[in-house]
């Protein structure tokens, strides 16, 4: 249930000019100067307000109605130790003025994890329940709304009191470059961790999406992203998928908006946004549908909604794209994700397995707590608390973990930062990470032409399958398990048939592995004959794998040995394999430079395989500089290819 604290002065009907209402109201009559207080907090300008009481109070120290108002203001602002410094002073004065203020400075003492004070003052408050008091008539709307809270904050004292809270985890403030007195929340970072991207709700502005770039240690001061994004009406909470290309938000009373908000999608060429379209299909409904996070191969959408058909609240739903690139019409998650009350901010970790969401129903700490739920055989668990320190008292709302399945950023209410929502980070406990995955950028071409080919790629480990589509460009991307060995399958008509094997080595997916599959043209000649390797009638079985260097050089890295340790594996334990090991360079260097470095590539392969124990395998080795025509600026010039024939 979520708290208003309403002014306690709405009583007094008293204006201010223009220019009252937005610097400080000069006057030496304490009554004045409260009323003027009071239209500042009407206006929503909250540090005006406080600066206006302790203007008040300065003009009359012993006015308890003056402090009982600045802790109401204090508690706007999310600063809770002024706010009981406030609701005190007010008691000490006249503890008969208002019951709602104890209740209130429960609240600011539960904020901060005091619990003995918090669960004192709603003793208070609930002590005072038919008694005499100055603000009895006044506050019977407070009251209302405190007395429903408080049976669920007595069971969130009852869960804090037998919580965990020796967790190692360390949670990091992201500074007032990114933090404001605003509300900012939702954060995104892109996958090469340059770029935090998170909605800002500001009192008299919609909410709009604000980018920071990191400036070596830390984020440069937060701007809005885009007017192509941002508009007069609200915009939050974008999402990118994992290749960086596109993102995903929701957009509110636009033209084309079918509820109150909808799900959009917004291209991102070389930084810049592109077309902004909302998504087609039936994902979207005649109610409020938002907080879109997106599957990491671009298949799965989850989103929240208040739609009819779930539990109650905001639930979290799915919808899948379909052959026809529409979305398919959304499903509930259930009841181990969903409850009566609102799950919101869905994140869908790179596994594809393993979601985080914000929710109000499942037992917690306090306004709002993260939770974690895994997809096992097909059905999401039960939902976990992600526990403290990670989730305080006050509200927590959206998470985001990096590719590398380790740093984590979310937003909370919690003390100590500038006010109302700030982001944090912090790296994620092992038993709450999601599995190591590795992001996957292949391309494919003729070997030939060096044209791309755009068609189905077939990815495979044991049982598992995937089977990708690459675009005109040649270009296809997906998120894969990591420390596994692969199969890379085409079959085009024209071309021949390509089988390759390669290992995925786990790491951070800041820049995905990248993958080059040149496929061979059938009519193709090849510049030398080939050697005769199985007795004529006999089926030829061919691996080819692939090594790629880094500029100018021929050392090993450690992606490709491991790679290397899983191929002698095979040629120890098959021995029937033959292996050609040809060596490649860019052409950035002259003919000789370039045959002399290839050569160094093919050698630096051969070397390590021998001194894996692979001796009798090789049956040809050489290095053949830069490949005619090519005019390739990236890595796939630069390589071993590795065949393997039996």
């Amino acid at each position: 249930m979520k708290v208003i604290f309403l002014p306690f002065l709405l009583v007094f009907s008293w204006s201010l000019t223009a220019q009252t209402a937005v610097e400080l109201y000069e006057t030496t009559n304490a009554k004045k100067s409260l009323r003027a207080a009071q239209a500042l907090v009407n206006d929503g300008r909250y540090k005006l307000a406080k600066k206006q009481l302790e203007h008040t109070i300065k003009l009359k120290d012993n006015f308890a109605v003056a402090y009982r108002e600045l802790g109401t203001v204090n508690m706007e602002l999310g600063l809770y130790e002024a706010a009981i410094s406030a609701y005190e002073h007010s008691f000490d004065m006249d503890p008969k003025l208002s019951r709602a203020a104890f209740f209130e400075c429960g609240e600011a003492h539960f904020k901060l994890a005091i619990m003995d004070k918090a669960s004192y003052y709603y003793r208070q408050f609930k002590e005072m329940k038919g008694k005499a008091y100055a603000n009895k008539a006044k506050e019977s709307g407070l009251e209302i709304n405190y007395e429903l809270l408080l049976p669920e904050r007595e069971e969130n004292l009852a869960y804090i009191q037998n919580m965990d809270t020796t967790s190692p985890v360390k949670i990091h403030w992201e500074g007032n470059r990114i933090n404001s007195i605003e509300d900012d929340y939702l954060p995104t970072i892109t996958n090469d961790g340059q770029h935090l991207v998170f909605t800002r709700k500001e009192k008299h502005r919609d909410e709009n999406v604000m980018v920071s770039k990191r400036q070596s240690t830390e984020w440069g001061k937060a701007k809005y992203f885009s007017n192509k994004l941002n508009t007069k009406e609200n915009e939050g909470m974008a999402k990118f998928e994992a290749h960086g290309k596109a993102f995903y938000f929701a957009g509110c009373q636009r033209a084309d908006t079918e509820g109150g908000c909808d799900i959009y999608r917004a291209a991102v060429r070389n930084g810049e946004i592109g077309e902004v379209t909302r998504v087609e299909g039936q994902l979207n409904s005649h109610y409020w549908d938002s907080q879109p996070s997106i599957s990491c191969d671009g298949k799965s959408l989850f989103f929240a909604s208040s739609r009819e058909g779930g539990l109650g609240g905001a639930d979290i739903w799915v919808s899948y794209l379909q052959a026809n690139d529409e979305w398919s019409a959304a499903e509930n998650l259930g009841n181990a994700v969903n409850t009566a009350g609102d799950e919101e901010a869905p994140f869908i970790s790179s596994d594809g397995n393993t979601l985080y969401f914000s929710s109000t129903g499942h037992q917690g700490q306090g306004d709002g707590d993260l939770f974690i739920s895994r997809k096992i055989n097909g059905r999401w668990s039960k939902a976990v608390n992600m526990g403290y320190p990670i989730n305080s008292p006050a509200k927590e709302l959206g998470f985001y973990l990096q590719g590398d399945g380790k740093s984590a950023y979310f937003s909370s209410a919690r003390g100590g930062g500038e006010g109302g929502l700030d982001i944090y980070s912090f790296d994620l406990p092992a038993d709450l990470q999601p599995a190591a995955t590795v992001h996957l950028e292949g391309y494919v071409f003729n070997e030939a032409t060096q044209e791309p080919i755009a068609c189905e790629v077939t990815i495979g480990r044991d049982k598992d399958k995937w089977t990708m589509q690459s675009d005109e460009s040649g270009w296809f991307f997906l998120c894969v398990p990591g420390n596994k060995a692969y199969s890379f399958q085409v079959n085009v008509e024209g071309f021949e048939d390509y089988i390759e094997a390669n290992y995925l080595m786990s790491q951070d997916n800041t820049t995905p592995i990248k993958v080059a599959i040149p496929l061979q043209p059938k009519t193709a000649i090849s510049e030398e004959p080939q050697p005769k390797l199985v007795a004529k009638g006999h089926t030829v079985i061919e691996k080819r794998i692939q090594f790629f260097f880094e500029f100018d050089s021929y050392e090993i890295s450690k992606n490709t040995a491991f790679q290397l340790n899983s191929m002698a594996d095979l040629l120890k334990k098959e021995a029937v394999w033959k292996v050609e090991v040809v060596g490649y360079a860019d052409q950035s260097g002259d003919a000789a430079y370039n045959q002399k470095l290839s050569e160094k590539r093919a050698q630096a392969i051969v070397d390590y395989l021998s001194a894996q124990g692979v001796t009798n395998s090789i049956v040809r080795s050489e290095g053949k500089g830069a490949i005619a025509g090519d005019k390739d600026k990236e890595n796939r010039s630069r390589r071993v290819d590795l065949v393997l024939r039996k």
